[in-house]
């Protein structure tokens, strides 16, 4: 465990995770009587672009907040040693993927008022300019009323920014969209692939493309690429939910929900079919942010074509493999480092 940081304000209680360049630590606010999660740098030297990185997510986190189900920012600061820090809600009911850890896949209805949820959530990102960049299990967390958050904007970037043109993409393998795997650029699209993969990922209990018994980069890489996911062994989960997290999961970007506030759309349709009480679609108007561009459609195709792994997607793979989920990306906008 890393030295306990001192902020002004607050005690530390406990750690409570670390990431890949902060710890976060539970802690109390003294002035206002509450438990946060204090997130703090966890280098010792802060370079400019790890100040960057940190000083980004925090305004990008800042101009979200208030959205019911995107974590709420309640202060920023630097601690005694000169670390910058975020104070924001504590979530100690941990993650969706604590929770099916702990519990198993969740139900049918569940999962749809999640996808609700979420998918609003994104939309009011998208519509505040901003690519999350990561969505998984992980990064929902849940509150002590059962509300679902999405947090860690750590790979997020402002569409508009100039100062992400040359840095590198992180994310996470399992729950990547194909095209960035070959090194493009995230996009409003790439985080609706994420979210259909995580709502996957909540029915069957793991991500479509894990496979216990070759976990290895490159084969990973080649199923994303190329391979369908598999269908859901579950009897209660009926075919249109199914069909629609396929359709969030195209290869194919334009064969995608042309909008995050469309695919939520959709998933209220399905619960409307189901005979399922429809989630509230919370409104959000764009930020002070360029609104996200819609994807261009084209209707599905009967069957859709695998895209076939190339001598770069293998490339790219041995780069993730040896960078730890790191691929260095083209020209162009890209994800923040």
């Amino acid at each position: 465990m890393l030295p306990v940081e001192d902020a002004p304000g607050y005690r530390v209680l406990d750690q409570a995770g670390q990431g890949g360049f902060a710890v976060v630590y539970r802690a109390y606010q003294e002035r206002l009587d509450r438990v946060v999660a204090l997130k703090v740098l966890s280098v010792d030297r802060v370079d400019q672009r790890t100040m960057r990185r940190f000083q980004r997510e925090l305004q990008l986190t800042g101009r979200l907040t208030g959205h019911p189900n995107v974590v709420t920012v309640f202060d920023t600061g630097v601690t005694r040693s000169g670390k910058p820090y975020i104070a924001m809600d504590f979530f100690e009911n941990g993650s969706l993927r604590d929770k099916i850890r702990k519990e198993g896949p969740l139900g049918v209805p569940d999962v749809l008022r999640a996808g609700v949820k979420l998918a609003g959530a994104l939309a009011a990102v998208h519509e505040a300019g901003v690519l999350h960049g990561d969505i998984k299990p992980q990064n929902i967390l849940i509150s002590r009323y059962g509300e679902l958050a999405v947090a860690d904007f750590g790979v997020a970037r402002v569409v508009d920014s100039s100062e992400i043109s040359a840095t590198s993409q992180a994310f996470t393998p399992l729950h990547a969209a194909p095209e960035v795997l070959t090194g493009q650029p995230h996009s409003a699209s790439t985080d609706i692939y994420s979210l259909g993969s995580t709502l996957y990922h909540l029915l069957a209990g793991r991500p479509a493309f894990h496979n216990p018994a070759d976990p290895s980069i490159a084969p990973l890489m080649y199923r994303v690429l190329s391979v369908e996911p598999p269908p859901i062994n579950r009897a209660d989960v009926p075919p249109v939910v199914f069909a629609t997290i396929l359709r969030a999961m195209s290869k194919q970007p334009e064969l995608r929900f042309g909008s995050a506030r469309e695919l939520a759309r959709r998933l209220q349709e399905v619960q409307a079919e189901l005979g399922l009480s429809v989630t509230d679609l919370v409104g959000q108007d764009p930020g002070p942010g360029p609104a996200m561009a819609t994807v261009p459609r084209r209707p599905a195709p009967p069957a859709r074509q695998a895209v076939p792994v190339t001598a770069a997607s293998e490339t790219h793979a041995t780069a993730l493999h040896a960078t730890g989920a790191r691929v260095p990306a083209p020209g162009g906008p890209q994800a923040a480092p």
